[in-house]
């Protein structure tokens, strides 16, 4: 189960942002091609992915100490996917949080600043509905 929210660029930027002041995450990046509606199908323009793996309750670098490390290995430690989609010609991007309403409340307290930010594109996200 996943929750999906879209907003433009400058909103979304600063719900990554909330995760990237933390040590509690990894990161993976992507392209995929999807079809202009402007252009056609014949024209692909890149749309950016970046794949968070988000730790909630712990902080991971590679400067930690080893008996720490061996710890957070051997431990079982929540975690939550969490994906960005940049649209960049379209200033669109969208939040996939994996996990459900469950992992949104995690992330939300664990997090300085997410519940924040989610809040204005969930709000913005409304309004954009109402208004069609």
């Amino acid at each position: 189960m996943k929750n999906e929210y879209a907003d433009n660029i400058y909103n979304v930027r600063a719900v990554e942002d909330a995760i990237r002041a933390t040590k509690r995450y990894t990161v993976a990046l992507s392209t995929s091609r999807r079809p202009e509606k402007i252009q056609g199908n014949g024209f692909p323009s890149k749309v950016f992915c970046i794949h968070y793996e988000v730790y909630p309750y712990a902080d991971i670098s590679w400067d930690m100490p080893v008996g720490v490390a061996l710890e957070w290995l051997t431990q079982y430690n929540p975690s939550v996917e969490v994906r960005f989609r940049y649209e960049y010609p379209v200033n669109k991007a969208t939040i996939s949080i994996f996990g459900g309403d469950g992992s949104v409340r995690m992330l939300n307290r664990s997090i300085h600043g997410f519940e924040k930010a989610l809040s204005v594109v969930i709000e913005n996200e409304n309004t954009a509905n109402k208004s069609k």
